[in-house]
Formats: structure tokens, sequence, C-alpha cells
């Protein structure tokens, strides 16, 4: 195996745990790996630190698999998979659709396992992790017995390592469609379409917990996607209305709304664009006892950051002046460059300049199916408060 001899880190650059190794950490690479090749990472002392991948085509040149010397086959997928498993097991309750493997959060760089009923959606994001496919797929079909799998590796990540987009069924006995089950609310996926994998997994529990939080009155559900939060939210009594820019987004909505046999008087939805509608409703003098606010990520780099500021601030200005009083305001981040601290910062100046006062009732973050792991502070990437307006 090749030896890629990292520099010896500057004062306060070394991050231990992380398993990502940049091009300006290598100081040298014994060899000439392909891309996707497995090599041994040691230290400036030739101390040995792990196994990973190999590719000079991206910036994160290495992305370390494991730190104990061992082959990377199907038995080092199962056991990684079993360890996976068994904490979904533990934490994920009252759904039949959830995440079992969040790639680095458990210990396997580049790969994702979506489970939707009895079918599993996969994604191989790098190119290390797109060479070790086959493995990988022979301990899923052990660990997990899926009646079906269907490949979405079409991320944008994938161009970042060298590679097109590959999607559809990998093997298939089952239907085409699943009806995702999450405490009563039902709503239907078809593979291959729609966000992400299917559906907002990691903002489950989030939706649970507005819905046992809100206490009635009318909801603003901004960037609604499917209706995720206004399902929940109407199955409570609320009235909600969901703004998305995305026509087929709203019609998806509609769909399960009348799957879920919930009046069009409680839940309706409207295709706009969010800044529009958010000036509109303040223009109306409109007053929403819930306002939701889960925008796309703004922020793909951190060169992007100035203009991703001034988006959230605007939209949080505009949503805590169609606050009632007391009124509640959920906001989230999905992006890791916008992170707690930023966002508390730009919904304090916006309050300031709306003549607002703010609460956290919740500090908000991605499901438990979605684990942080807080040596890779990357993997905490959905963030938001629940904030109390007046």
């Amino acid at each position: 195996m090749i030896e890629v001899v990292l520099r010896k880190p500057k004062p306060g650059a070394f991050r231990p745990g992380h398993p990502w190794v940049y091009r300006s950490q290598i100081g040298r690479v014994g060899g000439k790996p392909a891309p996707g090749d497995l090599v041994a990472v040691s230290s400036a002392s030739g101390r040995f630190l792990g196994t990973g991948y190999f590719n000079d085509k991206s910036e994160i040149t290495v992305r370390i698999l494991t730190r104990d010397p061992g082959p990377i086959d199907k038995d080092f997928f199962l056991a990684r998979m079993e360890k996976a498993a068994a904490l979904r097991q533990r934490f994920v309750k009252d759904t039949n659709a959830f995440r079992l493997v969040s790639s680095e959060a458990d210990d396997l760089p580049g790969l994702i396992v979506d489970r939707y009923g009895e079918v599993l959606v996969v994604q191989f994001l790098t190119c290390g992790m797109d060479r070790l496919r086959e493995p990988a797929l022979l301990a899923a079909r052990a660990v997990f017995s899926p009646s079906g799998i269907y490949e979405r590796s079409d991320s944008s990540s994938r161009r970042l390592e060298g590679l097109e987009a590959r999607t559809g069924w990998v093997e298939q006995h089952c239907g085409a469609q699943v009806v995702v089950q999450e405490r009563g609310i039902r709503a239907r996926v078809s593979f291959g379409e729609g966000h992400k994998t299917g559906w907002y997994l990691d903002q489950r529990e989030n939706r649970c917990l507005l819905a046992d939080l809100a206490g009635g009155g009318e909801a603003l559900d901004v960037f609604c996607y499917e209706g995720g939060f206004g399902l929940h939210l109407a199955s409570r009594g609320v009235k909600v209305l969901g703004i998305d820019i995305q026509e087929e987004a709203v019609k998806r909505g509609e769909e399960h709304r009348r799957l879920n046999g919930i009046p069009e008087e409680l839940l309706q939805f409207q295709t706009a664009n969010a800044f529009d509608a958010l000036r509109s409703f303040e223009k109306e003098k409109k007053k929403f006892d819930l306002v939701i606010l889960d925008p796309p990520s703004f922020v793909k780099k951190k060169s992007a950051i100035e203009g991703a500021v001034a988006g959230y601030k605007e939209l949080l200005l505009r949503s805590m002046k169609l606050a009632a009083p007391g009124g509640l305001l959920a906001v989230f981040s999905c992006s890791y460059h916008v992170d707690e601290s930023l966002l508390m910062q730009i919904a304090m100046s916006a309050a300031l300049d709306a003549h607002k006062t703010l609460k956290v009732i919740r500090f908000l973050k991605q499901s438990a199916d979605h684990p942080v792991n807080p040596f890779i502070p990357e993997t905490y990437y959905l963030k938001g408060f629940l904030f109390s307006v007046s």
C-alpha cells in the first residue's frame, strides 16, 4: 500500500479524530496512487495514522476510513453498518424512513444509506467510496435485508471528485414508490425524484416538535417543499399556509394533504418566491402564530457567506414583523458555514431592526439518525432556533 506522509502540523492546526487530510497537509506521497486507491497515512515522524482513500483531484486528498491496520473489505463494512444499525434501533422511533449510514458521522466517509420502508437508497459521494461500492453493497444487503436498492449518486460533490452522476436501481424486488410514515403522518416517495434521497429525513424530529408546541392558531411555512411541517401542524388543528417556489413540490404537498385526509381549509399551498411572498404579507399586515423558515443552503463555500447573511437577515426581519405578539419563529440553517453563533447574530440584528425581542424556546438540530461527531464539526450541519417573538 502506498504511503502518504503528512507534514508536521502547524501549532493549533492538528485536529484529532478528523478523517480529512487536505492537500496542504501532505509532505510526500511514496508513489503514484490513482484516484480512489487505498493509502497508508503516516505522521511526519513515521507513526501510522490510518488507512484511507486517495484522490488528488480533490482538495480533501485523503479520507481516513480506519485507524487500525487491516483490510477494507465486506467484513469491514459489515462491522461499521451493524454499529450504525444498532444506534438507529435505539434512538429512531415511530417512522419507517430514516438514515442508516451517515457518511463521516458513522465512520464511512462518502457513503449515505437511507431506508424507506424495505428499500435502501444509497449515495456514493466520493471517488474512494465509489471504488468500494461492491463490498459496501454486499454488507448493506447482509445487515439491512432490503427488498430493493436504489442508487441516487447525483450530488454535486461527485463532480468535485471527478465523477459523473449515477442513478437507478441496483436491484428491485419492490415497487417504484413507498409511503413514508412518521408518527401518523404519511407521504409518498417516488425513488429517483425529489430532493436528497426523496424526503428530508433530517427534519423529522423538528416536524414532530413544532406540532407538539404550536398550540393552534395560524402558521406560515416558508420553503415548505412537499409540506412536511405543514402536514404535522395541520393534523393538530393548526391552519397552515405553505410557500415554495417549486410548482412540482407544491403539487406533491397537495397530494400529501389528500393522502392524510386533511381538509383544504387547514392546509393550503402557494407557489411563490419566498422573499416576494413575505413582503406581500407584510404589506397586507398579516399575522401568524408560527413562522417556519427552512431555506435551502445559501452557502456552498466560505466566499458566499456575506450574501447568505443578507438573505437570512431579510427573511428573519420580515418574518418577525409577521409574527403575532408572543408568536413563534423557527429558523434553520443547513449550511456548515452558517453556524449557530452566526445564525444567532443575524437573528439579533434583524430583531433590533424590527424592534422585536426574542426568547429562545428550543435549540434545534438534525434528527438522531444523522448523528453529530464532535471531532468532525462538518457533521453538525443542520441547526436552528425556535424563538418567541414579542
